[in-house]
């Protein structure tokens, strides 16, 4: 390390203070930094299509700050380093960052401002004009125009960078991307061929007047036309872009995606290379109108678009067709669900029984479940990584065990596993908290409390005129007597074979989401996490539908008994305890002929009339 001469002391203390305790990787961007002069740099999670779960050549946030969650975002000035997540991952983020020399920021949280807000923040303290950095090709173009609107108004000249990977400079061993294999996904799977489904996609651009349709979501992209890949870890997609008018549908991929050409069914697809999309767009006539979702439309490819454009910004007709199920994908998440309990109900079997005589640890439990789904032939990967947390480490709502955190399955408390499998019929996502031994009457309580707030959407009928909020109220509702909450959202949108978090619906705190319809798959999962002690959620998928009196209500898809041993029946009402009956006999009549005698037997005594 050299230093200037000349520099002051207490100056020159604090530089080799900062550079001891902040994490190399910072150091090496802010060197990029300085040489480039960008004041300030960006650095959110995802990559060139707003991806929540990405290839691991996108993962730079993760590299640079040492923070692994799926969510989060990074931000360095020259004297300062910020990570904004949300509360699924204080505690983890809290652990990771600890030492490092990078601040956690917890989003929603009293007083913790928002990225924009925070770097408003700075510009208006600034001495000069001020530069802010980031790639714009992993950065969406509704957070970039939001940002440059927020600084319009300011006094200093605001000078942005879109042009610089500076992470991917400092990450010298990067893994590259290497493009999967696509391959097609049966129409008795899928319930519509593509040129049925891109019919459909026409007529909604020509209500809405749009020339052009660009697909950016991959997830959207492989619904369309009923092509998966592996190009993400856990979710079957492929690099891809999609530019669509009345007459033509121009698909653009990576080399070595589609090296067979494409199905059969496809014959009206046109192939072109992955970054022509950039060109392409820059070449759209100045009189007609392109669809696009700001969400995952990249600043720089939104940046291409010629003046004179017209852009119609929102959710795509593939978005909104993708999240209401047909009857055969419907059907096949019901399938995948069954399978899938035959699996998690083995394991549940197992951890009871050698809890005293079998040493275990968080991973060995993981991949004692990832084997016992794979054993069925339609099980071909994990939907994604398994959160296997015993005792404390089950409170942090995102963990997933590493070789440097493998805690031991001690023979008491909980062990709280939220896995998923993807099946060629569907996608699934299941959370048991598992007694493994003696619990606490604390452990019965909580978990009963949760169990209730379970109860409280699987039994809610949604009034036309309510929104989604109501089930969140509801649900919440049933914890507040023991002085308990949890700091997540209630429920999540699931694809069919694809990503196990799928928006636009979903259910949170006081937030009104995409109206709940009939069709749509998502979660029930509230849960309870006591720092240093435990944590519990319980996680079913549902289904939604229409009721006979105009009420949309929903039936469980996860097929899987509750923790017999840890529901105190004198904390539940005649209603919850009847609803818990009944999906235990279901459980059971539904199983039992999948399983062999001695597992049929014990889930017979565990799914027993309470």
């Amino acid at each position: 390390m050299f230093i200037s001469a000349g520099l002051h002391s207490n100056t020159l203390i604090k530089q080799i203070k900062e550079e001891f305790e902040m994490k190399k990787e910072i150091v090496g961007l802010r060197k990029l930094m300085a040489e480039e002069g960008i004041d300030a740099y960006f650095v959110p999670s995802g990559d060139f299509h707003g991806s929540e779960y990405v290839n691991a050549h996108f993962r730079t946030r993760a590299f640079l700050s040492g923070f692994t969650g799926s969510a989060g975002e990074l931000l360095v000035t020259a004297d300062g380093a910020w990570l904004w997540t949300d509360g699924r991952y204080f505690l983890q983020a809290s652990r990771q960052l600890d030492g490092s020399g990078i601040e956690l920021m917890k989003m929603g949280e009293e007083g913790v401002p928002a990225v924009d807000e925070f770097i408003q923040g700075l510009v208006d303290s600034a001495d000069s004009d001020y530069v802010i950095g980031f790639d714009g090709r992993v950065v969406s173009s509704k957070f970039g125009k939001a940002l440059a609107e927020r600084l319009r108004g300011s006094d200093k000249n605001v000078i942005f960078r879109l042009d610089k990977d500076l992470g991917g400079e400092v990450w010298q061993d990067r893994p590259e991307i290497v493009p999967s294999k696509v391959w097609e996904l049966p129409v008795s799977y899928a319930g519509r061929d593509a040129k049925d489904k891109i019919d459909s996609v026409r007529a909604e651009m020509k209500e809405a007047g749009a020339d052009h349709l660009l697909i950016t979501d991959l997830m959207e992209s492989a619904w369309l036309l009923n092509l998966r890949a592996e190009d993400v870890l856990y979710t079957p997609v492929f690099f891809s872009f999609i530019l669509l008018t009345q007459d033509k549908v121009a698909l653009y991929v990576m080399d070595g995606t589609l090296e067979d050409g494409l199905p059969d069914s496809l014959p009206f697809i046109e192939v072109k290379a992955y970054e022509d999309i950039y060109k392409d767009i820059a070449g759209l006539p100045s009189d007609s109108t392109l669809w696009l979702d700001p969400a995952t439309c990249n600043c720089a490819l939104y940046n291409s678009i010629p003046e004179g454009v017209g852009i119609h910004e929102a959710l795509t007709p593939a978005a909104l067709m993708k999240i209401i199920k047909n009857e055969a994908e419907t059907e096949g998440m019901k399938h995948a669900h069954v399978l899938d309990g035959v699996a998690v109900t083995k394991l549940i079997k197992w951890l009871k029984e050698t809890s005293l005589t079998l040493p275990k640890t968080e991973i060995s439990v993981a991949e004692k479940l990832k084997e016992l789904r794979l054993s069925s032939e339609e099980c071909f990967d994990l939907s994604f990584e398994t959160i296997s947390g015993y005792g404390p480490n089950g409170a942090i709502i995102h963990y997933s065990p590493t070789p440097e955190s493998d805690a031991a399955v001690k023979p008491e408390g909980f062990l709280l596993v939220d896995s998923g499998g993807q099946y060629m019929c569907g996608t699934t996502d299941i959370t048991r908290t598992i007694a493994v031994g003696p619990l606490t009457e604390e452990m019965r309580d909580d978990y009963t409390y949760v169990l209730k707030s379970h109860l409280a959407m699987a039994m809610f009928r949604l009034a036309p005129e309510m929104d989604s909020v109501e089930i969140d109220k509801a649900a919440r509702a049933e914890l507040e007597p023991a002085g308990l909450d949890f700091n997540h959202g209630l429920s999540h949108g699931v694809g069919h074979v694809l990503s196990v978090h799928e928006g636009p619906n979903g259910i949170k705190k006081g937030k009104p989401s995409y109206p709940v319809k009939a069709g749509m798959i998502m979660s029930n999962e509230p849960g309870v996490y006591i720092e240093g002690k435990f944590g519990i959620r319980i996680e079913n998928l549902v289904s939604f539908k229409d009721d006979a009196e105009g009420y949309i209500v929903n039936e469980p898809l996860t097929c899987v008994p509750y923790e017999r041993e840890a529901i105190k029946k004198e904390l539940l009402t005649d209603e919850q305890l009847r609803y818990v009956n009944e999906y235990h006999k279901w459980v059971r009549e539904t199983l039992t002929p999948l399983l062999d005698d001695e597992t049929a037997d014990w889930l017979a005594r565990e799914t027993a009339e309470l």
